[in-house]
């Protein structure tokens, strides 16, 4: 598992059921540069949004999962990870 995956999942296991911005994570671990790290966030966030680990809270429902990168959005877990 890599280590974005984890610290997503650890922000979930944290926020219980509530939303959070997922770059927050990235902002905690890479402070200086976090925002060059973000096509590899997206990454994840597709990934586990296809198998419904996470749900999306987001302006606009019906954006394909493509330009999410171009917009703020929250995540929560379905699931205890």
């Amino acid at each position: 598992m890599d280590i974005l995956k984890t610290a997503l999942l650890e922000m979930c296991r944290k926020n219980k059921k509530r939303f959070f911005y997922p770059e927050e994570i990235l902002k905690i671990m890479y402070p200086e540069d976090w925002n060059q790290f973000i096509p590899e966030l997206e990454k994840v966030v597709n990934e586990l949004l296809k198998k419904g680990e996470i749900e999306l809270n987001q302006e606009n429902p019906q954006m394909p999962i493509s330009e999410l990168g171009s917009y703020s959005f929250k995540i929560k877990c379905n699931s205890k990870p």
